[in-house]
């Protein structure tokens, strides 16, 4: 049987990752709103109703083709759309996959939400799809990436220098790490503790109200 072939909805405590659907673009759309969520993304929601649409529909043509199966990021308050992820190269022969694609509303940067979906995408991972290895990257420069990356228990492996080239023409480096599955268990532990103690998970008041900036993700 293929891995990460069937769309599945995740469920955890604050967020729920559902099948990214084209319904979800206007709420995606609101939740991009901040130009620093976008700053160092490869595959940029935008700046456009239309552009969410088209990154949407890019998404969709991958899981399509089997290379990646993409979610909606959901705050179960409210049932609100308020970011994406997904796993990316899916790899049938070396039972691996990438979790990336990830960006957050950043009102929810400094928050459990970008933990809690890494914890039920590397659980869903490991324990059902039985992968190897999940691996993980972020642009070099974006160092509040690497953190939020490094404190989930990954291990950084190396730096690709160069080795995206960008719409605007430059070339980005990229820095990438990896949990194996006899590593798991220390990892699952860990995240089960960051995420034990209780959080008031709602929208917020006012449009592009930051809550922290210890917890963010913009990866890929």
């Amino acid at each position: 049987m293929e891995r990460f072939r069937e769309p599945v909805t995740l469920t955890g405590r604050w967020v729920r990752l559902v099948p990214l659907e084209p319904e979800h673009a206007p709420a995606l759309r609101v939740a991009a709103r901040d130009p620093e969520v976008r700053r160092y993304l490869i595959h940029s929601p935008g700046e456009t109703l239309a552009d969410m649409e088209a990154l949407i529909s890019f998404r969709l043509q991958h899981q399509k083709d089997g290379s990646e199966l993409p979610f909606a990021v959901l705050l179960r308050a409210g049932n609100q759309p308020i970011g994406m992820t997904a796993y990316l190269r899916i790899d049938q022969h070396n039972e691996s996959v990438e979790v990336g694609g990830t960006w957050l509303d950043s009102a929810f940067w400094g928050t459990p939400v970008n933990t809690e979906c890494k914890y039920l995408l590397f659980r869903h991972a490991f324990e059902a799809e039985k992968v190897h290895r999940v691996s993980l990257q972020t642009d070099l420069r974006n160092e509040r990436s690497q953190r939020a990356i490094a404190r989930l228990g990954t291990v950084r492996e190396a730096v690709m220098r160069d080795d995206r080239l960008l719409a605007d023409g430059t070339y980005r480096s990229s820095v990438f790490y990896s949990v194996l599955v006899s590593e798991w268990p220390r990892v699952k532990e860990g995240l089960e503790g960051m995420l034990a103690p209780e959080w008031s998970a709602r929208m917020p008041d006012e449009p592009g109200a930051r809550a922290g900036s210890g917890d963010s993700q913009r990866d890929r």
